[in-house]
């Protein structure tokens, strides 16, 4: 009898494992695209502050060929994202950037340049 419980018990552990593993996995793909955005964003910021502080100012056009061509990827999975439209990418991490107070516009400077903030 003993056995018999101890085995159900284990079935039963067994089978909640698979069931919160199968709805992990469900859980992970619905994000996957998000994740993907947020890495290749991070990563084209990254480049660009690393530039910024070899350079110290740079214009729209010359972020633009920066983050032409940053790839992302996740290890579990076969997508992957690469920006290939960087006009569109850079206006939007110009935004998120200033935003946060991590880089600003130079002020008098035609065409309009970026810098580090201090």
């Amino acid at each position: 009898m003993n056995n018999m419980i101890g085995f159900l018990g284990k079935v039963v552990l067994f089978g909640v494992t698979i069931a919160f593993l199968l709805a992990w996995g469900y859980v992970k793909q619905q994000r996957k695209t998000e994740e993907l955005l947020k890495i290749l964003y991070r990563k084209c910021e990254e480049r660009i502050i690393k530039e910024l502080k070899k350079t110290e100012e740079l214009t729209g056009k010359e972020i633009e060929k920066i983050i032409h061509g940053t790839k992302a990827s996740l290890f579990w999975s076969k997508n992957k994202l690469q920006v290939t439209d960087s006009k569109i990418v850079m206006k939007h991490l110009l935004m998120e950037l200033l935003n946060k107070g991590t880089i600003e516009i130079v002020a008098n400077s035609k065409p309009k340049k970026y810098k580090l903030k201090c």
